[in-house]
């Protein structure tokens, strides 16, 4: 793509990235990035932080598009949590504007521009882990698989009662929240492996509900999701 002339510039771009192509005084370059956007020539995603209007527009895959920015927004990220789970349909939240949930570790964090909202939560290091690699535009970003999606909704959700395994039993299956017959064998198995790597007390309490509940079903459950 093109700014300014016949530089070449990265999908999203810093303002690092513009004085390396264009070297000039602060006040020379934020004049330039003032007029761009002032001619809607370029969009700020954040302070310090742009894509050409050219290239948004022309780019068919505005949902790729999105994701690939919620990965440059912040990083190190990765999409996971009610944007991935909403994505397979295994979890319905009300009706509301498009949310791109990720995890982190740096702090927990927000942005809003144009192209969407976006929201960052914290994990440690140890937790960070258990998601695929996508291709955009020779680019990559990392979105979380959907067990991996399903552990981190689980793991920060500070409504779950883990103290109580009754009250639990009641939040994971009787509520209609979860469309458990979108999670497939191997869903289960990949969960069932990052518990054990996470070494949390309340992942193991989560599983061994979940367990409880799918110890008499899971054939009928997996029997439907392979064949389906």
């Amino acid at each position: 793509m093109t700014f300014l002339g016949n530089h070449t510039l990265p999908i999203c771009f810093s303002k690092k990235d513009l004085y390396a192509l264009m070297p000039s005084s602060v006040i020379t370059l934020n004049g330039r990035i003032q007029r761009a956007i002032k001619s809607k020539k370029m969009l700020k995603l954040k302070n310090g932080f742009y894509i050409t209007a050219e290239s948004y527009i022309q780019e068919s895959d505005k949902i790729k598009l999105t994701e690939f920015i919620s990965s440059q927004l912040y990083k190190p990220s990765y999409i996971s949590l009610e944007y991935v789970l909403e994505k397979h349909h295994i979890l319905h939240l009300a009706d509301r504007p498009t949310l791109i949930t990720s995890i982190t570790t740096k702090n927990t964090s927000n942005f809003k521009n144009f192209s969407g909202y976006f929201a960052y939560s914290n994990v440690k290091s140890s937790i960070y882990f258990g998601f695929e690699e996508v291709i955009f535009r020779e680019n990559t970003y990392h979105i979380a698989t959907k067990a991996k999606a399903l552990f981190d909704y689980l793991y920060l959700n500070s409504e779950l009662d883990c103290r109580n395994e009754k009250h639990l039993y009641h939040q994971l299956f009787k509520n209609n929240m979860f469309r458990w017959e979108n999670f497939s064998e191997e869903d289960f198995k990949q969960f069932d492996s990052y518990v054990w790597r996470s070494n949390s007390f309340k992942m193991m309490t989560i599983r061994r509900v979940i367990e409880s509940y799918f110890e008499g079903k899971k054939f009928d459950m997996w029997a439907k999701a392979i064949l389906s």
